[in-house]
């Protein structure tokens, strides 16, 4: 299976992932349905795609962009708060005991089924600096993760990136995409290294965590709107013709196309009144969001075993089979795993998070 992200108003007793403050006022604490809304679409997304495969999902949704621009917003939002040592460990804090929890189940079993480990290997589960191995039963377990070691390097780096942006905003926010565009390019004959992973995903969704701080500062609403419109569609339409060219899993139009939907998604402001009409909906969004590292690290795992369920059971093992089963036993491993979120969160733990 291949995979195409989570995102402190005050780092303490309030979670900003889930209830984030919106952009004007900058500090106003209010709830943002719109990018709570986002990051739960972006999960959804993620979700069907690794069940469905709809070869047109990433093209209509890029969720990972996506959700790498929220997390630098969100992240914005806390640092133009509090203390960045403060911010990060909030962060870590949030994002760790998940994945701790996922490590707790997933390397022992894949040291029943044979895989032998060296230190180093266990360590990567604890701090994903890189992406933590597996065995190749054990595929699934870390298939995803890709994602929490950029997030955590993101994360690390916020306080630089934030000094940076704030003095050369402009220069900070085409620097990285020019570095991607330039490792993504048929001009460098890039390795795969773990180095190189790091590398090139910290200038590829660094961007999108960038953006995510333009939005937050102001500075996309500056740029005026019919400038905006045509940049963000000469970038769309140069993605378009790129992939069209060189096939939809190109990365760089891949990664040219996600830049210009983040770009047009974080200069939106709609407000979403009308979720407040439809109570079930405003509570799963919240739930998704409260929910959303436990769905995201587990999800891949959970549609392999629904697979292999459907096999051995000798029924047919055909995507909408997968989608059912799969949801059933992600549902139940988010019931009785999402309060590691909970205690994270510095949240009373909970079967289902609070409304």
């Amino acid at each position: 299976m291949r995979v195409s992200g989570l995102l402190s108003d005050r780092d303490g007793d309030r979670d900003p992932d889930v209830a984030a403050p919106t952009v004007a006022p900058a500090r106003s604490g209010e709830r943002s349905p719109y990018i709570d809304a986002l990051r739960a679409l972006a999960i959804l997304r993620v979700y069907l795609l690794h069940t469905l495969w709809l070869t047109w999902l990433p093209l209509a949704f890029p969720a990972m962009p996506v959700m790498f621009a929220l997390a630098g917003y969100l992240t914005a939002v806390s640092l133009d708060r509090g203390a960045p040592l403060r911010v990060v460990g909030s962060r870590l804090r949030r994002l760790l005991p998940p994945l701790w929890a996922l490590a707790a189940v997933a390397v022992p079993l894949m040291v029943l089924v044979g895989w032998r480990p060296s230190l180093p290997d266990v360590a990567w589960w604890v701090a994903p600096l890189r992406n933590p191995p597996s065995s190749e039963w054990g595929g699934p377990f870390s298939l995803g993760l890709w994602y929490i070691r950029a997030y955590l390097w993101l994360v690390l780096l916020s306080p630089l990136l934030w000094w940076a942006f704030r003095r050369w905003p402009v220069g900070a926010l085409l620097t990285l995409p020019a570095l991607a565009v330039l490792l993504s390019s048929p001009l460098v004959d890039l390795p795969v290294n773990p180095v190189t992973d790091v590398v090139w995903s910290m200038a590829a969704y660094g961007t999108c965590w960038l953006i995510g701080y333009a939005r937050h500062t102001g500075l996309l609403d500056r740029v005026p709107l019919r400038w905006y419109a045509l940049g963000v569609g000469t970038l769309a339409i140069g993605a378009t013709m790129w992939l069209a060219e060189r096939g939809e899993d190109d990365r760089l139009g891949a990664l040219v196309w996600g830049w210009a939907v983040v770009l047009l998604l974080m200069r939106a402001r709609p407000r979403l009144d009308w979720l407040t009409q439809v109570p079930w909906l405003a509570r799963l969004i919240r739930m998704v969001n409260a929910r959303a590292v436990t769905i995201y690290i587990w999800h891949l795992p959970v549609l392999y075993a629904a697979s292999g369920l459907l096999t051995l059971t000798g029924l047919y093992a055909g995507k909408a089979a997968i989608l059912g089963v799969g949801t059933v036993l992600l549902v139940a491993v988010v019931l009785a795993l999402g309060w590691v979120e909970d205690l994270a969160a510095r949240r009373r733990p909970s079967l289902l998070p609070p409304s």
